[in-house]
């Protein structure tokens, strides 16, 4: 049941003007309208929520805070990370290994169903949860009582992670009731239960001192010394982001598990809880985390990086993170950015799947945010102002977006070095079509334009980037040799811009026989 995002392909009305063979034809894209918000239906996980919590007399709202506490309901294909000890974690249940296989007998259903059906897959988890509450021998009535079988249906083996687990995400989820947006998506009643206090050890306060260089926000978890070098071999000039493809009380345990149970010895710096709430520090930033095994651009990864993971999953298909985990990482990254002159660029923050590919390739997703991630990192830096467009409308803030282009631009990620998650690349041609990256000003400004592209020996030596103001006043147009300068930003100049939606369209107004590409927009 993975879902991967793909650029979708529109035609544009788009006039060829015969008579002046130049990119000054390229008119202004128009008329954009957001899609309206249309009424949603429950959803069939809701529906199998509500099935299976009759089936196995588990309390509707129990069953329904277990699973928005492990996948957010969100239905996980099998992804493996540091939020599951590296086993790959099945549906909205997150079942994996033994809990998956004792799920789906206890069901009586196959293990495929277990993994891949909804209903299969919750009520594979539904079965699980209720033989822990039998073997308790709780009241089930009673949602306070829960508390140690959810314990146990967690997985977590930290007493403190499972007590973290328990008050501060089930039940608090529980106390608050289902986001409305969630409980509406998914036809859920969310009925909040506000003195509920769940049978279950408190949280204790960490008595751990500290002394060293971490993000003054965060929670101080230290991770064993097995799980990380002392000291470091280079300076620090990058940061990796990662996703744990699990929850976040599963993922700081992992990570804080010595050796051997913890076989790789694999940490992170920071780990960014789902919601933003929370941040945990395992790893003191002077030292070298275990979090990326491969190379990046030639050299250890490790040694010259930061690591930040993220509970959760992916950023793909429905799994889009939210707001406050987004705005917590982005000014923790600014913050480590700023102490360590980290060059802002996608060469120097990254996504662990850029120096992984193969084995991490859905790590943090290649649909993630990287324009609008990249944007709150340099405004937080330096005050900038400066507005990235992506060629992935997904990747982009609110003050930018790119047009979809004709069916003649293709979406591809051949060529590394691209910005975001790949780029549009189409044969040179005398034609009037073009990549429309739009920004938003609030007030009008000179700004500078800077484009980003990947190069290669095919590319045009002439690509055509014609700007315009928010009112369609073409500005002035400028070529640029995409074999070269690649992956980096390439200034454009210096233009007076309107209040409004301004636009940079890059053209297909080039000599045949080459491949024009359209990455990226900076504005600044």
């Amino acid at each position: 049941m993975k879902t991967r995002l793909t650029l979708l392909s529109l035609s544009l009305l788009a006039a060829c003007g015969q008579a002046d063979p130049s990119p000054t034809n390229i008119a202004p894209a128009t008329g954009e309208s957001a899609p309206a918000n249309q009424p949603r239906q429950p959803s069939e996980i809701g529906q199998a929520l509500t099935r299976s919590a009759a089936q196995y007399s588990i309390p509707q709202a129990v069953l329904s805070a277990v699973a928005y506490a492990q996948t957010r309901l969100y239905f996980v294909p099998g992804q493996a990370g540091d939020g599951s000890g590296d086993q790959a974690s099945y549906g909205v249940m997150a079942l994996r290994g033994e809990s998956l296989q004792s799920g789906a007998r206890l069901a009586g259903i196959s293990l495929e169903d277990a993994k891949t059906d909804v209903l299969g897959n919750i009520r594979a988890g539904a079965a699980l949860l209720r033989s822990y509450a039998d073997e308790a021998g709780i009241d089930r009535s009673d949602l306070a009582a829960w508390a140690g079988p959810i314990a146990r249906f967690s997985g977590l083996q930290n007493p403190d992670a499972q007590a973290e687990f328990i008050h501060n995400v089930v039940y608090r989820t529980l106390r608050e009731g289902l986001p409305p947006e969630v409980a509406m998506t998914h036809g859920l009643p969310s009925a909040p239960q506000v003195d509920l206090v769940p049978k279950f050890a408190p949280v204790t306060e960490s008595d751990q001192t500290y002394q060293g260089v971490r993000y003054a926000g965060s929670v101080w978890r230290p991770a064993p010394s097995s799980n990380y070098t002392v000291g470091r071999t280079a300076a620090i000039d990058l940061l990796v982001i990662h996703t744990c493809s699990g929850a976040y009380n599963g993922c700081w345990s992992w990570l804080n598990t010595p050796y051997p149970t913890n076989p790789n010895k694999t940490s992170a710096h920071y780990v960014v809880n789902e919601s933003g709430s929370e941040i945990s520090a395992l790893v003191d930033e002077v030292n070298t985390a275990h979090h990326v095994g491969a190379s990046w651009e030639g050299r250890p990864t490790n040694s010259r990086s930061v690591g930040i993971e993220h509970g959760g999953f992916s950023y793909s298909g429905t799994n889009k993170w939210t707001e406050g985990q987004i705005a917590a990482s982005a000014k923790l990254s600014c913050d480590i950015v700023k102490r360590n002159g980290i060059v802002r660029d996608r060469n120097h923050i990254i996504g662990h799947y850029q120096p992984d590919p193969v084995r991490r390739a859905d790590d943090p997703g290649t649909s993630f945010p990287w324009a609008d991630y990249m944007n709150r990192i340099s405004s937080c830096v330096g005050g900038s102002t400066a507005i990235i467009i992506d060629s992935n409308q997904d990747n982009n803030g609110p003050s930018a977006k790119v047009e979809t282009p004709s069916t003649n631009w293709k979406s591809s990620s051949n060529v590394s070095g691209y910005y975001g998650s790949g780029y549009y690349v189409a044969p040179a041609e005398a034609v009037s079509d073009a990549v429309y990256f739009k920004f938003y000003l609030p007030a009008s400004a000179t700004r500078e334009v800077f484009a980003w592209w990947t190069a290669a020996s095919d590319r045009s030596t002439a690509t055509p980037f014609v700007v315009f103001d928010a009112a369609g006043t073409n500005l002035g147009t400028v070529k640029k040799n995409q074999q070269d300068d690649g992956s980096q930003w390439v200034s454009l100049g210096k233009y007076n811009f309107t209040t409004g939606w301004n636009q940079v369209a890059v053209s297909r107004w080039a000599p045949t026989g080459t491949m024009v590409i359209a990455d990226a927009i900076k504005v600044e």
